[in-house]
């Protein structure tokens, strides 16, 4: 469609009743404004074309639903819609209303995957994600984590019977905790998701008709009751709180409508028995509130990396200082913690992540209590050291690990006070004591690798020269003449992580077989549980030098003859047993 105006014209005139109401400012604000609509329903659904109308030209819609038949009576859809993507219908209807709007559309929803990229382009943040299942819950709670994070305002919608509660949360405040500590990462993890939403809407703004609606609920009812009367209020109410956070005006931290306590009248009988029941119900919503947690939700990493797709990290080439290596299609960069930007540092977290979930390494009850879809920061130290690998020709993420930090400096490793390194508290203290090259060393000489990660992109040619690659990276990293590194330590899976250091010239050394004692409810247990995870260490000059140059003529082979010779080489390959 061919829009008769030019864009400035076309937008004075779109807006020129708003003028007189609207200032020229407050509109350029609206019209310049990145809005994520989270959730494209009954009240997302209300704000998406207000908005449009009101003069936003930017939006970010996410909704992993379609049309069905029964939103007819309170979202804005026609029966030919039914069966359509919601995200689709909406951008095509905005379109007739302004064909000159930019659309981010999300199919799937708000992800692990999409959540920090989106919330870090808007301006404002509409919260109207369907919390009536648990994986709304559960990205409920990761979209305000992340608006926390970023800084974003937050208003979001809660559309009962025939009113409406919208609670703002501008996390521009940084004193400001996720959901303002309405509700724990725990709760999210083990509440029935009603039971978690009493949480955070307060009990004087539960209207009486959803007590009965929570009867019915707990009587088996598998939907929610909701009317067009309190949804489409939303879009209303949430525009005119958008304009103003957008402007730099105070707004309320919530707003609450009763349509039917605005237009019913009772007479005085009747008032004293709709507060009676008002009570009683109160009553049993904080007996409600009351009950036992249940465990959480056994398909909480299933949900998770549903969607994940490894992501292309065309920001690395900014690090272009830190590429170590630079062959057979592959770029490698090292890259210290404290240098990398935290977006990219989480984005390699949630690789990694990913990864482990998929072979069964995470612990899904402590994921699901602590609400993880990645490894939090802090389990990094400021000098750990990123290895990255993409694909040159479009920075696709193919593998990664890291390098730790000396976990110590000026003591010995026989040093009872040094801190442990992370193979010694799976499987003990006491684990290298009968090492005695180790024991003299001085303990910053002694590393330790983590997250070993590659991606499977379908090409075997490519997955097994990243690997090589990434073996390659920790013997430049190790064995350059002033990395004052001496030794390593680690443990890994006999035909995996040890299978490939073997194989490549390291000669790991792997220790006798023990039960580790890691806690049952830490994150990495299920690594460690029915699993043959062995301890080993190295000394960097026992390397196999020979091996490691045969191995890397390997990588500037091509085609059937890279495989081919690869296969002989990997047959040829035997571990060492160390004491």
């Amino acid at each position: 469609m061919t829009p008769p105006l030019d864009h400035d014209q076309f937008y004075r005139e779109l807006t020129l009743r708003n003028a007189g109401f609207i200032s020229s400012d407050d509109q350029c604000g609206l019209r310049e404004a990145v809005i994520l609509i989270a959730g494209c329903g009954s009240t997302g659904g209300s704000v998406i074309e207000l908005l449009v109308r009101s003069g936003a030209e930017h939006l970010i819609l996410a909704d992993n639903g379609s049309y069905e038949l029964n939103n007819a009576n309170r979202q804005n859809m026609v029966v030919s819609d039914i069966g359509r993507a919601k995200v689709e219908v909406f951008a095509e209807r905005v379109r007739q209303i302004n064909p000159y709007i930019k659309l981010e559309l999300h199919g799937h929803g708000v992800t692990p995957d999409n959540v920090e990229a989106m919330v870090a382009q808007a301006d404002v943040v509409v919260d109207a994600i369907d919390v009536t299942g648990r994986s709304g819950l559960e990205m409920k709670y990761l979209l305000h984590r992340v608006c926390q994070r970023q800084y974003k305002p937050v208003v979001c919608g809660y559309d009962m019977a025939a009113a409406q509660y919208i609670p703002v949360f501008d996390y521009r405040n940084p004193d400001l905790q996720v959901l303002d500590n309405q509700l724990s990462a725990e709760q999210v993890a083990t509440l029935d998701p009603m039971q978690a939403c009493s949480f955070l809407v307060p009990v004087e703004c539960v209207p009486l008709e959803m007590y009965g609606e929570l009867d019915r609920h707990l009587a088996g009812k598998d939907y929610t009751s909701q009317l067009g009367i309190a949804a489409h209020l939303f879009g209303t109410l949430a525009t005119a709180l958008i304009i103003d956070l957008l402007n730099g005006r105070p707004v309320r931290d919530a707003v609450y409508v009763d349509v039917w306590e605005l237009t019913r009248r009772r007479d005085a009988q009747a008032e004293r028995e709709h507060q009676r029941l008002l009570d009683q119900g109160r009553q049993a919503l904080a007996q409600w509130r009351q009950l036992p947690p249940e465990r959480p939700d056994a398909f909480f990493l299933e949900r998770s990396v549903k969607h994940y797709q490894a992501p292309l990290l065309g920001s690395l080439q900014s690090y272009s200082q830190f590429c170590i290596d630079r062959r057979a299609g592959i770029a490698t960069y090292a890259i210290p913690n404290y240098q990398l930007d935290n977006n990219l540092t989480r984005q390699l977290l949630r690789f990694a992540f990913v990864h482990y979930a998929k072979v069964g390494f995470i612990n899904p009850q402590a994921a699901a209590l602590r609400q993880l879809h990645a490894e939090p920061l802090e389990h990094l130290a400021p000098e750990d050291v990123h290895i990255v690998l993409v694909r040159d020709s479009d920075q696709q993420l193919l593998a990664y690990s890291t390098l730790k930090a000396p976990i110590a400096r000026g003591k010995r490793f026989d040093d009872s006070q040094r801190p442990s390194f992370g193979v010694e508290t799976a499987f003990g203290r006491d684990l290298y004591a009968q090492i005695g090259e180790l024991q003299d060393l001085p303990v910053e000489q002694v590393r330790e690798i983590g997250r070993v990660t590659k991606a499977q992109i379908g090409d075997p040619l490519l997955e097994a020269k990243a690997g090589m690659l990434l073996l390659s990276a920790y013997g430049r990293l190790l064995c350059q003449a002033d990395s004052g590194v001496a030794a390593m330590v680690g443990d890994g899976e006999r035909q995996v992580t040890l299978r490939n250091l073997s194989f490549f010239g390291f000669r790991p050394q792997i220790l006798p077989a023990r039960i580790a004692c890691i806690p049952p409810q830490h994150l990495y247990a299920n690594r460690y549980q029915g699993r043959e995870v062995h301890p080993f260490w190295l000394r960097l000059d026992a390397i196999d030098q020979q091996r490691v140059a045969q191995i890397e003529a390997l990588i500037e082979l091509d085609g059937d003859e890279f495989l081919s010779r690869l296969r002989d080489a990997k047959q040829q390959n035997t571990l060492h047993i160390g004491a």
